[in-house]
């Protein structure tokens, strides 16, 4: 019996393999039937505008490395950063050739820097979208060792109520992190002290030292502290629970709202006017190599969530919008923007 189940197991594992593969065939079979006759005959340049080593960093050389197998052609990964991104969102905006040569990897700050820093200079829809990558949103997470061990979301935010600047979050300033802490309070009428730190990870460290109650961070910065049973998920920043922690409400069911969506949201963008069919064939090299499972697999292993709802730029665009739409009505209820 136990012969039997481990060759139907491994014909299974061929069936799905050639399988695969025979897709995989027909990929790079569409991606030549688009390949333009003289595009590319140089390396193609992801450009990055956080810098090396960072989650964007990770993001970009990963997919680089599938947009190769499938096209045959060199991806060169460029860090042009500064300015906590705005220098590399500038540059893409106003600066880069739109020769179908430079593909910037980016995420929320494309918009936010378009609508809060640009001045007017330029829009996050002088950046078309090529493709959406993936998704990791913002998560509130306790100790097991602190006050609020024991606590559900609804009863954290009841205590948050009940006692007004006494709660102490980790936050980074300027980013998703501080703007979720400000909607929270907005939504119940309440403050918490909000701690500074660089990132979530620093958080999360201070969050176990006691130095805070509340940790504000993405999955793949605690993954390790939650599997050793040392941080509990309060909520989720995202529109839908995660499909990482599916027991973990969403800051809007606990909270009765739609609005609460922070996350780092990663797509692929390109400098507008780049000629269509150089553009087309962008687009479908970036679809093939995020189909591939090995890639979603390694995306997976950093906690980012993927998804092929979003399967044309059409759809990734229209969901820039949405989301950008909802970020200025935030910065103009918290005072960021004029009304």
């Amino acid at each position: 019996m136990r012969k039997v189940l481990g060759l139907v197991a491994t014909m299974l594992l061929f069936a799905s393999a050639s399988a695969f593969a025979q897709t995989e065939a027909e990929m790079r079979a569409r991606l030549k039937s688009l390949q333009p006759k003289d595009y590319p005959v140089q390396p193609i340049e992801f450009v990055v505008v956080y810098p090396a080593g960072g989650g964007m960093d990770t993001t970009a050389r990963l997919l680089a490395k599938y947009v190769e197998k499938y096209t045959d052609h060199r991806v060169i990964v460029v860090n042009r950063t500064g300015g906590a991104g705005l220098i590399g969102h500038t540059y893409l905006a106003t600066q880069a050739k739109n020769d179908g040569y430079t593909v910037g990897i980016v995420a929320n700050g494309a918009w936010s820097d378009g609508i809060l820093k640009a001045q007017g200079k330029w829009s996050y829809k002088d950046m078309p979208a090529v493709a959406f990558i993936n998704y990791d949103p913002v998560t509130w997470l306790v100790s097991t060792e602190g006050p609020f061990k024991d606590k559900s979301a609804a009863e954290v935010i009841a205590a948050i109520k009940a006692k007004p600047g006494t709660v102490k979050i980790s936050v980074v300033p300027g980013l998703s992190f501080e703007f979720l802490a400000e909607q929270v309070e907005g939504q119940i009428g309440s403050k918490v002290i909000k701690v500074p730190f660089q990132g979530g990870a620093p958080g999360v460290t201070a969050l176990l030292g006691g130095h805070v109650d509340i940790a504000s961070a993405f999955l793949a910065e605690y993954r390790g502290h939650l599997d050793a049973g040392k941080v509990k998920v309060l909520a989720v920043a995202g529109e839908e629970r995660s499909p990482n922690l599916p027991s973990v409400p969403t800051f809007n069911e606990t909270l009765g709202v739609k609005s609460i969506v922070w996350s780092a949201w990663r797509f692929a963008v390109v400098p507008k006017g780049v000629a269509p069919e150089r553009k087309r064939y962008l687009e479908a090299a970036l679809d093939a190599a995020l189909r591939d499972p090995e890639l979603v697999a390694e995306y997976k292993k950093t906690g980012a969530i993927v998804e092929r709802k979003l399967a044309t730029a059409a759809q990734v665009d229209a969901e820039v919008d949405k989301f950008a739409r909802l970020e200025r009505e935030f910065f103009v209820n918290t005072g960021r923007l004029p009304k």
